[in-house]
């Protein structure tokens, strides 16, 4: 394969950053997708080669894809209708003629899409991110000393980013290894809020509560703080995979992949604690 024939979309995102640090430790050639060229050099290094790629412009996918065989997807974070987002790309990337997709497997409706257009390719789910406490709990850490998700006692073996791109990575690396693969990668151990709140505690030095809500007491709240109804539907059924105890199974596959333990959430928090108020 001619690695500079590959495309990283959402590339400075919360996987597409690790993605890209591993694949320049890597020397492997590629091309970062990105709304801004000039903040994308900021955070990943002024010699990254990129093109102009925004969800929300699909007349950007057609000039991204152009000479590419790979692409790297991950969809939009935090984005209610990401599905509809991205299924034009998929549309787009056959016309190109992308022969393999490597996916961030999010959207069952897109992992089928992909497999119906007879791409090669590699999905790579991963279980809840350890970011996520980042995206949605930092003002509740930080201020109101609590975890506040609609989870209940739920467990979930929580990855660290760094560990999904540096996966994506060795993939990408040699694809054809990993054609038609779906890999389920996770972090160490399954674990409810409970527990992620004592792991806050120890490392912030702070008492963290987890006040798991129920949907009724979540939803009035955040109503409350703002939100529309789609974002907070949107939460409590995300949310509730945890609950109903569906994404509670550990992987070996970080470790069988990259030869080490995947990181621990201790090792995150310990990593972002200015973040979260230590």
């Amino acid at each position: 394969m001619d690695t500079s024939k590959l495309l990283i979309t959402a590339a400075t995102g919360n996987v597409g950053t690790p993605l890209v640090k591993a694949l320049q430790r890597k020397n492997i050639g590629f091309t970062a997708g990105t709304r801004d060229a000039g903040k994308a050099r900021q955070k990943l290094g002024n010699n990254l080669p990129t093109v102009y790629f925004d969800y929300d412009d699909p007349a950007s996918f057609a000039p991204a894809l152009k000479g590419k065989e790979i692409m790297f997807l991950c969809g939009p974070s935090a984005t209610p209708h990401a599905v509809d987002l991205i299924m034009p790309l998929i549309d787009e990337a056959k016309k190109q003629g992308i022969r393999h997709i490597v996916f961030i497997a999010s959207y069952p409706d897109v992992m089928e899409k992909i497999k119906a257009k007879g791409f090669d390719y590699t999905f790579v789910k991963a279980n809840f991110f350890m970011q996520n406490f980042e995206i949605y709990q930092t003002r509740d850490i930080r201020e109101r000393g609590e975890i506040f998700l609609p989870c209940g006692d739920g467990k979930a073996p929580f990855i660290h980013t760094r560990d999904i791109g540096e996966v994506c990575a060795e993939v990408l690396t040699q694809p054809e290894k990993y054609r038609s693969e779906t890999l389920y990668i996770t972090g160490p151990q399954a674990m409810d809020n409970f527990d992620a709140a004592a792991v806050f505690s120890d490392v912030l030095g702070k008492h963290i509560t987890y006040r798991n809500p129920d949907d009724a007491t979540y939803r009035q709240e955040m109503k409350q703080r703002g939100f529309s109804d789609t974002y907070i539907e949107a939460m409590i059924a995300v949310f509730g995979k945890i609950k109903k105890g569906l994404v509670s199974q550990t992987s070996p596959v970080v470790e069988q992949m990259l030869s080490r333990k995947p990181l621990s959430l201790k090792d995150y928090v310990q990593e972002r604690r200015e973040i979260f108020g230590g």
